[in-house]
């Protein structure tokens, strides 16, 4: 089974550095913030889609909506659910997005969520399904199973730290398998967060490390394909 690497970082960090990491890193694919969403308003991805699909890249497409505490705006109510699924489906369209590509909530916080997420979150998945567009969830291994319990439509993307302490990577970099992880429906694993890599000459920090189960996160599951398969 083929893993692909990928990376995530809230600030797009440069043509030459996305470049670097095609060719030095191997890295498959990139998260790729949506914005302006409720929680991060950095739109710096938002321009350079075409530009990253010439380089060979993949996407997870990551919408930051409603959070359950600060920082982060905080309105978790499936009527604002509703509103920003809708939300990240435009963004995802002006991005250059097509249908139906999927489109990742990001849920940053750790165990126990609050039921009202839960309502958020199911609000937010029928939404985005409304919109055309294929709904995915980025949150903790260890709540994973309740938010795709809630609803299983989302394609899972975990995030497992195999060290709480930031490190340095060179390439080559880890490569390991999301399904592996303690929820065992993952598609896509990070594994390492705030960390720093070394490419040729440049080094590039904070970014966290991510793999996936395909080149492209941001392309659906095949028909009949469960988060348990």
């Amino acid at each position: 089974m083929s893993i692909f690497l990928g990376f995530d970082r809230s600030e797009y960090p440069g043509d030459s550095v996305m470049r670097l990491l095609r060719t030095e890193a191997d890295v498959a694919w990139t998260g790729f913030y949506l914005a302006p969403a409720p929680s991060h308003t950095n739109i710096g991805w938002m321009q350079k889609r075409s530009l990253l699909v010439g380089l060979g890249f993949g996407f997870a497409p990551i919408y930051v909506g409603q959070q359950q505490s600060a920082p982060g705006s905080q309105t978790l109510t499936a009527a604002q659910g509703k509103l920003d699924g809708a939300n990240a489906a435009g963004l995802a369209l002006q991005a250059g997005f097509p249908q139906p590509s999927v489109l990742y909530l990001d849920i940053e916080t750790g165990p126990p969520a609050k039921p009202a997420f839960f309502d958020y979150y199911k609000a937010w998945v029928q939404a985005v399904v409304d919109k055309g567009f294929s709904p995915g969830v980025y949150c903790s291994h260890r709540l994973a199973s309740q938010f795709i319990a809630a609803d299983d439509r989302a394609v899972p993307w975990v995030f497992q730290l195999k060290s709480s302490t930031p490190q340095t990577f060179l390439p080559p970099l880890p490569t390991p398998d999301p399904s592996q992880s303690s929820f065992s429906g993952a598609k896509v694993l990070q594994y390492a967060q705030n960390g720093k890599v070394t490419l040729d000459s440049t080094t590039l920090t904070p970014v966290d490390l991510d793999t996936a189960l395909q080149a492209d996160p941001s392309a659906p599951l095949a028909a009949g394909t469960t988060v348990d398969d």
